[in-house]
């Protein structure tokens, strides 16, 4: 089952501000959720490097 994610956002995440959920699915007990981080950038939590994009998962 697909959830309007606005829905979510403001239901769910509504304390962390610098994620935006775009979208939600619901299903077998589980919930799936898709996020973005806001920041144009942020530190590695592995290496600590500075990156503009993800260089690992």
């Amino acid at each position: 089952m697909k959830v309007d994610a606005s829905f979510w956002d403001s239901l769910v995440f509504a304390r962390i501000d610098d994620v935006d959920v775009e979208g939600v699915t619901a299903a077998l007990g589980t919930v799936d959720v898709v996020a973005r981080g806001r920041a144009a950038e942020a530190a590695c939590s592995d290496c600590g490097r500075t990156s503009g994009r993800v260089h690992d998962c």
